[in-house]
């Protein structure tokens, strides 16, 4: 089994956990996963694009490198409550607290970079959109 492979089963594994941890991003290790399959095996990346739960937010991102404005807004308050949370809850006041809280803090600024996908129709009005 290739080293891709691995990655990617890795990236399923951190995914669901983070689907469960409000502190983990679930976004980024899906994408990352759907990457590693791409080269090493067919049949996990078509799974993942035909996944319930994650494969429009797959295909979008291969298509398009885009993502929703919900899955944006879901992320990004999920970081900052779950992270926030966590980070006033258990990090030690001082230069422990202000650094995770960054580290926080930059992850939303990553997930509002991202580009928003068109809402669905957007692309007939839109002459020049991409």
């Amino acid at each position: 089994m290739s080293m891709w492979r691995y990655f990617g089963y890795l990236f399923v594994l951190l995914a669901f956990i983070g689907a469960l941890l409000p502190v983990m991003p679930t976004v980024p290790f899906v994408l990352l996963a759907a990457a590693c399959f791409a080269k090493s095996s067919p049949d996990m990346h078509r799974w993942l694009q035909n996944h319930p739960k994650f494969g429009r937010m797959v295909r979008s991102w291969e298509e398009s490198r885009c993502i929703t404005r919900s899955l944006k807004i879901w992320s990004v308050s999920m970081i900052t409550l779950g992270g926030g949370t966590s980070t006033v809850l258990f990090v030690p006041g001082g230069w422990p607290f202000w650094t995770v809280l960054s580290s926080f803090l930059i992850a939303d600024v990553v997930v509002l970079l991202w580009k928003e996908c068109p809402k669905p129709g957007h692309e007939a009005r839109c002459a020049g959109c991409k």
